[in-house]
């Protein structure tokens, strides 16, 4: 059994046996903007489930038996989710509005990644082989010793109905290669000169599925799509603006380079530039850009295999592309950044981060990053400096439920995104909240209970103004004691038989107001600012 296998740190009130497991260090200003929902589906499990910081579920939906791969939170409250084989939209209260087998409407199945766009469409991933014939036309080198050779195409799927599909639009790498293979050949040219084109013969030890793309991101403000491409320790940025026509050839589109790479990182070896020095990535997951906060236009990506600070762990990086208004510069033929922006590798309650497959990302709009470990089933956030704010392992898979200290099963995520509390997909929708998802976890109800305004004495409690730059006030009479707490537990201020007190002497950030009335007790956060 593992010691202690669920946290929920980021608003508890009595934190030492946390701050024992951790050494716990807030960044304060930023811990009041990393609430949210947080929405992620076991990969064994048909649930979908929604949970605050606490670990309550605020909304749960399932796939009618099947288990779920991918799922996203639409801005319309509506949840897309799906598996290599199915896909539905379904509303907030888990009805089917649009279902869909790929192969019985789209003649194709799917793999690992799918993403929404804000025009109702969405993005898959589709493995697209060729044979050893069909590829030395083409300039492969004919020594290969595989009989197939699996490439990547993406097409971006219109719900029609609420049970047929249409493809508006169509990319295929195989469009996209450079060869110096055979001069007689289609696609030959010289590789370190075509960095935009992916060169057909490098030898990633890899086979046949030398490119296995697992990630696909969508930036609507540039029209652009990232990829990640595991057996590359690449990924790459393409032009969405084209057409299908465009997208097959080297022109068009808002960029003119029609379907060809408009930048690509990690491992410029292959395009033949640089040496092993400057191979970034290791075989990574979830490339997506960063949509609001600090880093807002970067990227972030989930490295599964060393290339960080220490070659045993995996590795969270930011990722700068320097690109004016989506274009994107090389130096000496590679193109830049030179290096991370950002990047991070570490232990999670004591727990060396190293996840071998899948995993992911988020950078949230404080610069956190939410960090999902899918061999692990743990869900972990941190600080820009390396602290841990908060930690949950799943207690679901197999269609079973777990206690915390068990040891879960099939628990892990491929993905797990939180979605802030403005976020228009929580307009005008009731949170259908059930409490924890496991039977027992006392860190949850002591969460519950410190943030929560019950009872009849505090259950019209108001504070104001919150955020304060000093004076705080409260609406009830006979207050016997407040005392303001940091979030170690540490009493800051304290005054007697008032409605109101000055914290106007604390730093900016967020703290614990504890109010007292006879045998009455309420704990609530504020913001100082």
């Amino acid at each position: 059994m593992k010691k202690t296998t669920f946290l929920i740190l980021l608003f508890i009130f009595n934190l030492s046996i946390a701050q024992e497991t951790i050494g716990l260090v807030y960044e304060d200003t930023n811990a009041e903007k990393s609430e949210g929902y947080t929405l992620f589906n076991a990969l064994s499990d048909d649930r979908v489930y929604l949970i605050n910081n606490c670990g309550e579920a605020v909304n749960q939906w399932d796939f009618s038996g099947q288990q779920s791969r991918q799922a996203y939170l639409l801005e319309n409250g509506n949840l897309l989710q799906g598996s290599p084989n199915n896909v539905d939209i379904r509303d907030w209260n888990n009805n089917i509005l649009w279902s869909i087998n790929y192969m019985d409407v789209l003649g194709f199945r799917i793999h690992h990644d799918i993403e929404p766009l804000p025009n109702g469409n969405f993005l898959v991933l589709i493995r697209d082989p060729y044979t050893d014939v069909e590829m030395f036309a083409e300039g492969k080198d004919t020594s290969f010793p595989a009989d197939t050779f699996v490439l990547e195409r993406i097409v971006e799927v219109q719900p029609v109905g609420t049970n047929s599909a249409n493809i508006v639009w169509e990319w295929k790498l195989f469009d996209h290669m450079v060869q110096d293979f055979d001069g007689s050949k289609p696609n030959f040219g010289v590789v370190a000169s075509n960095p935009q084109l992916y060169n057909m013969n490098f030898d990633n030890g890899n086979g046949s599925n030398p490119i296995h793309a697992n990630a696909i991101d969508y930036n609507p403000e540039l029209d652009q799509i990232a990829i990640s491409s595991r057996h590359l320790s690449e990924v790459f940025i393409i032009d969405h603006s084209t057409t299908t026509a465009q997208a097959a050839s080297h022109s068009g589109g808002n960029y003119g380079k029609g379907g060809d790479f408009l930048w690509r990182w990690g491992n410029p070896q292959v395009y033949d530039q640089g040496t092993e020095a400057d191979h970034k990535l290791g075989r990574q997951h979830d490339i997506k850009w960063i949509t609001d906060g600090p880093h807002e236009g970067k990227l972030s990506v989930f490295s599964n295999d060393g290339y960080g600070s220490d070659l045993t762990a995996s590795s969270i990086h930011i990722i700068d592309p320097n690109d004016t208004n989506g274009v994107y510069s090389l130096d000496s033929g590679k193109f830049l950044p030179e290096d991370y922006f950002w990047s991070y590798d570490g232990t999670v309650l004591g727990e060396i981060v190293m996840e071998p497959s899948r995993s992911g990302v988020q950078i949230m709009s404080n610069g956190n990053a939410l960090i999902n470990e899918t061999g692990k089933g743990r869900l972990t956030e941190v600080d820009n400096l390396g602290n841990v704010v908060w930690v949950y392992e799943i207690p679901i898979g197999n269609n079973s439920n777990f206690a915390q200290f068990d040891e879960p099963d099939g628990n892990g995520s491929f993905r797990a995104h939180r979605y802030p509390e403005s976020y228009p997909g929580f307009d005008n929708v009731t949170f259908n909240n059930t409490g924890i998802i496991e039977d027992v976890n006392a860190i949850s109800v002591n969460c519950v209970n410190s943030l929560s305004v019950d009872g009849v004495y505090f259950s019209n409690l108001q504070v104001y103004p919150n955020p304060t730059t000093g004076i705080l006030n409260f609406n009830l009479d006979n207050i016997d004691r407040i005392q303001v707490y940091d979030l170690a537990g540490k009493v800051l201020l304290s005054k007697t038989n008032s409605e109101s007190i000055n914290i106007e002497s604390l730093a900016n950030g967020l703290y614990l107001v504890e109010l007292t009335s006879g045998e009455n007790l309420q704990t609530v956060k504020i913001v100082k600012n």
